[in-house]
């Protein structure tokens, strides 16, 4: 069994990681700010912080960092402050890798890295980008072995539209339980691949069991596929065909199109379990029968 840390482990994803490698029997750390624990304050340079000690008596051998600012609209008004926390904390983790020997560190990136095909569009797509560049650096100059996985639009039945990871799915799906009617931004013609929550789980932990190493490579964490946000609409009418959508102004920062590359995927040994309609039945399949329980 492996000695695990994972960085935002109260978060929507790193709570499921956390859980699964905790229930295959793995000694399992994490580290939250929702707990009161600061990737900055812990791990920067010259830090007392309680958790750097115990880290350092526990030596991981593989640490998922999860933890981060994940909001494009909010990195739009708070540019700073989501490039200083993204990239100084991916710092001061991959330099905690490289003082502990750590064997491998799997970095949570994002689809957004890539914007309309020309970089990012976004203080938070870049803030998931230079990381990316750091990742790679470590593992050719300072033999850290590194991956990235880039997430497109994660979802699942249990997301909170509250979260910060929230999608269209989460938002709608929430919408529906208070009565109101959902949004869809911009024409509604914007397309998305989309992850369902435990493939991205399960990439993850493939990543730790991999023997080969992954030298600061990335791979897409998607399906090969995409659905316009009208035609998920389209979905959740055949489910309560008496919800009226209404469409308000696109956000800044958003992209047109997303899809991911599955070759790299594949080359590794990796594929996703679910395809986009199949966790969307089950995500608005489970919101009607929760509302037909509570209406009866």
């Amino acid at each position: 069994m492996a000695r695990c840390l994972v960085t935002g482990h109260c978060g929507y994803i790193g709570s499921e990681v956390y859980r699964q490698l905790k229930e295959a029997g793995h000694d399992v750390m994490g580290i939250d700010l929702v707990e009161g624990f600061d990737i900055l304050d812990e791990l920067r340079p010259n830090s007392s912080g309680v958790f750097k000690s115990r880290w350092a008596s526990f030596r991981p051998e593989y640490i998922f960092h999860l933890a981060a600012i994940p909001r494009v609209a909010y990195s739009v008004e708070n540019p700073i402050e989501v490039i200083e926390n993204n990239v100084l904390s991916s710092l001061y983790v991959m330099e905690f890798a490289r003082a502990m020997n750590t064997k491998r560190v799997i970095y949570s990136s994002s689809s957004s890295v890539r914007g309309n095909g020309l970089g990012p569009e976004s203080p938070y797509a870049a803030s998931k980008l230079m990381p990316e560049s750091m990742c790679g650096v470590w593992s050719r100059l300072y033999g850290v072995d590194t991956v990235c996985l880039r997430y497109f639009n994660v979802y699942s039945p249990d997301q909170k539209a509250s979260g910060p990871y929230a999608t269209a799915v989460a938002n709608w799906m929430q919408h529906i339980r208070d009565g109101k009617d959902p949004f869809i931004t911009g024409t509604g013609e914007q397309r998305r691949d989309m992850s369902h929550k435990l493939d991205v789980v399960s990439a993850n932990i493939f990543c730790m069991t991999r023997e080969e190493n992954f030298d600061g490579a990335f791979f897409d964490v998607g399906t090969g596929t995409n659905i316009s946000l009208n035609e998920l609409r389209d979905i959740v009418l055949k489910h309560f065909p008496e919800v009226r959508f209404k469409y308000v102004a696109p956000r800044s920062g958003d992209v047109m199109l997303t899809k991911a590359d599955m070759s790299m995927a594949m080359e590794f040994g990796w594929l996703p379990s679910y395809n986009i309609a199949q966790g969307l039945e089950e995500c608005f399949m489970r919101l009607k029968s929760e509302l037909g329980d509570v209406n009866e």
